[in-house]
């Protein structure tokens, strides 16, 4: 749920170099159950590794255009949405032709246009209308007219595929006679654009889970899975996750190896939809994190 700071375009190739010499561990092996403090000199946003260089001294939650020619993120927390352009370095505000109330996300769908999520009418409280105001638009490609609601409301992030119009996300349903007992409920459809307008279209529940907060985060090749990390939050703001896949026709949830002493994320699939991401660090259990292992997000 935590992204990077300052948007940052990191290779996927450094992620190996970061773990070995960072964290003394290697591409290949297994994630040992504890996670020492890096101890590389210099400073992370001017002593990067090859292949690595700064994109925007702010911003945060960047992702890939479709074609791979730009980088959408997010300035801050409820504000604009913003566009780079890796070929001329420049960055333009996607969301400042319209009134609005600040957006968490952006994303981008394979038509080159954009969903965002954000609140219309927020409540008393940040965590208020994190839980239960943020909700789901779509904006044309140019970024010329103001976004259009989709009629959802999202818990955390989504997942858009990398081919054809088909996305994810998850709902919560929280439950006040009984604090922390809330479920999360998985759904998919497709983003029908006609014309200037847009609509979600086959709508399906994969799966509804109390065990833990589940989030949806990539599509599996083939639109036929998801993957998704699932929090279990504790006492002091700590938590304790687990990386998992859903099989979409089926609902079933495929677990995989995360060591119970660390906290571990997953985040973003690479191109050959064998291999993710994992943010994580060793300190979640008793509050939040100081340090991160994966290399590529912060």
């Amino acid at each position: 749920m935590r992204k990077l700071v300052a948007a940052t375009l990191a290779m996927a190739a450094i992620c190996p170099f970061v773990q070995a010499s960072a964290q003394g561990f290697g591409r290949g092996d297994p994630v040992p159950a504890t996670l020492p403090i890096g101890n590389r000199p210099g400073s992370p946003l001017y002593d990067m590794p090859p292949g690595q260089r700064l994109v925007s001294a702010f911003g945060e939650r960047p992702v890939f255009s479709p074609d791979g020619k730009k980088l959408a993120f997010m300035g801050k927390s409820y504000g604009d949405a913003f566009e780079y352009d890796l070929a001329t370095g420049a960055i333009r505000n996607l969301t400042a032709h319209f009134p609005h109330k600040g957006f968490l996300r952006v994303q981008y769908l394979s038509d080159g246009s954009y969903l965002l999520l954000g609140p219309r009418f927020p409540a008393a409280t940040r965590e208020q209308t994190r839980y239960s105001r943020i909700e789901l638009f779509w904006m044309d490609a140019a970024a010329s007219r103001a976004p259009l609601p989709l009629g959802k409301t999202v818990f955390e992030g989504i997942a858009t595929s990398r081919a054809g119009s088909m996305i994810g996300w998850t709902e919560i349903a929280l439950d006040p006679a009984r604090p922390g007992a809330a479920s999360t409920t998985l759904y998919t459809a497709r983003v029908a654009v006609e014309g200037d307008r847009a609509r979600l279209a086959d709508v399906r529940r994969s799966v509804t889970t109390r065990e833990c907060l589940i989030e949806a985060q990539d599509f599996l090749p083939g639109n036929h899975a998801l993957t998704l990390p699932c929090y279990k939050f504790g006492a002091n703001e700590s938590a304790a996750t687990e990386v998992l896949s859903v099989d979409l026709a089926s609902g079933a949830l495929t677990r995989y190896p995360t060591p119970s002493t660390l906290y571990g994320e997953v985040e973003g699939l690479f191109p050959d939809g064998r291999r993710t991401l994992v943010e994580c660090a060793g300190d979640r259990r008793t509050g939040r994190p100081r340090s991160r292992c994966g290399g590529c997000e912060a």
